[in-house]
């Protein structure tokens, strides 16, 4: 069993790395909105986007790794986490090569569909390196899910901050004199380095310090048919992101795309420490399957503990979308406040799945997590296309967010059906009242911006005033609750 040490150090140095990476992509960005443009930023969104395509080759293998790892450690079987790592590696190798060496000349095609001519130069020059990037990021999550599943989640993380470091130190070297082709070189520097330390710690730690060919067929059919069954989610997660970059760069443009993806990228670091921290509780979950009570009480737990820190976090990135359009772009950009705001409020129900989507996957049960998978990549095509064509740019954002909220409530409601539980059984009712004071504060936020013409400073007094009224009301629902519920469980 894990101890309570090593649980809350892989949690910590989890949310730490994610938010640490995202510190470093505020810089990123920065850095190519001052080097670059916009319209840039919007074509290295859409490159990233479609050559994410070919992680539909994935199988859900990495995934398929935590939860294998996890139950052979429980089992004390060193053997066949050594031949599961070999197989999957090799697997991941050999397919994701083939596959983008079939897709990349179709990728190109995309391209000239989708990128406006005076940028495809830069798109199709990019490329090659996003594919090759791609395929070393790919077995490099191969050892790093090993890490995971062997309860290392610290060693992984340290990783990946030196890495995403790296990335930026890269980035300002190479920017100057290559422009994005400077950035597309960083990024392969990072993901090879990735690679290397990942291999590297998983071999110290397996203690298998010699090359041998391990393929194993019975460890494939297991990883594979765990993976078979994930990999429905795997392409509806693969398409979404492309398919709505491809409908805001139609409905809206390149500029609003670069303003998008500068506001997604935010919300996703951010979702992701609070996720992440979820996400390594995995190999816990996997010992807690075959005890009801103990998954219950967890379950519990982490739903409460994660709406409070969404709640804050999100809450205060909505709120202060004006401050952050100001300090990140340089002026108060509408396009940029609406995109956060928006995306701000379908992830926060979108975390909220997190407790009940990775118990989920822990007792490998997946047909809801499928269905709610199919809802969110049927509802982002069909409410980004409608909306889009009839509202812009803006109206593909808020058809994604609306299909992220009713496939994580699929998500929410099935698993408390499954434990009987539900919602305000975890959650008093003062946590209502709270989502309502957010949604009202945001609604005066938008009426002040629209029909009181206010200097910045002015502005950034009423922000900061209403975020702090924010602060106040969630700190005092915090910690009435604390006493009466948390503490206890």
């Amino acid at each position: 069993m894990v101890s309570s040490k090593r649980i809350s150090i892989n949690v910590l140095s989890s949310s730490g790395q994610v938010l640490i990476t995202g510190i470093v992509y505020l810089f990123l960005y920065k850095l190519l909105l001052q080097k670059l443009t916009i319209e840039l930023l919007g074509v290295w969104s859409v490159v990233l986007s479609t050559t994410s395509l070919a992680n539909l080759a994935n199988f859900g293998i990495s995934t398929s790794v935590v939860r294998y790892v996890a139950l052979y450690l429980n089992d004390n079987n060193k053997e066949k986490i050594l031949d599961l790592v070999f197989t999957s590696s090799v697997f991941i190798l050999f397919l994701f090569t083939l596959i983008c060496c079939i897709v990349y000349p179709f990728l190109g095609f995309l391209l000239q569909n989708v990128i406006d001519r005076n940028y495809l130069n830069d798109a199709l020059e990019i490329l090659p390196y996003s594919i090759l990037c791609l395929i070393v990021n790919a077995v490099a999550g191969v050892y790093a899910a090993v890490l995971d599943g062997l309860q290392r989640n610290y060693l992984r993380n340290f990783i990946f901050v030196i890495s995403s470091i790296l990335l930026l130190i890269f980035s300002i070297l190479f920017i100057e004199s290559y422009g994005l082709l400077g950035v597309a070189f960083s990024q392969l520097i990072q993901a090879t380095f990735t690679l290397v330390a990942c291999y590297v710690t998983v071999k110290i730690k397996l203690s298998n310090g010699q090359f041998k060919w391990r393929w194993n067929s019975l460890v494939f059919k297991e990883i594979f048919s765990y993976g078979m069954k994930f990999q429905v989610i795997t392409f509806s997660n693969m398409l979404n992101d492309p398919f709505t970059k491809i409908l805001l760069v139609k409905f809206g443009g390149l500029q609003l795309t670069g303003f998008y993806e500068m506001a997604n990228r935010l919300i996703i670091q951010l979702r992701s420490v609070i996720v992440s921290a979820n996400q390594s509780l995995i190999p816990v979950m996997v010992g807690l399957k075959d005890k009801p009570n103990n998954s219950f009480v967890f379950y519990q737990k982490t739903f409460l503990l994660v709406f409070i820190f969404s709640i804050f976090s999100l809450g205060s990135i909505s709120l202060s979308a004006g401050l952050i359009s100001m300090i990140w772009i340089g002026h108060n950009e509408s396009i940029f406040i609406s995109c956060l705001v928006l995306l701000a409020l379908g992830y926060f129900i979108n975390i909220l799945s997190g407790p009940a989507y990775f118990s989920y996957l822990a007792d490998g049960k997946l047909r809801l997590l499928i269905i709610s998978h199919i809802i969110l990549s049927l509802g982002n095509s069909i409410f980004g296309y409608i909306l889009g064509k009839y509202f812009g740019g803006i109206g593909v954002v808020v058809g994604a967010s609306c299909a992220l909220i009713v496939s994580s409530i699929v998500i929410i409601f099935s698993y408390q059906k499954v434990i009987s539980i539900a919602t305000g059984q975890i959650l008093n009712v003062s946590y209502f009242y709270l989502v309502l004071i957010i949604l009202l504060l945001i609604v005066l936020q938008y009426l002040i911006r629209v029909h009181m013409p206010l200097e910045s400073n002015q502005l950034i007094s009423i922000d900061v005033s209403i975020i702090l009224v924010f602060w106040l009301a969630t700190t005092l629902v915090v910690i009435r609750d604390l006493k009466s519920k948390l503490l206890n469980f």
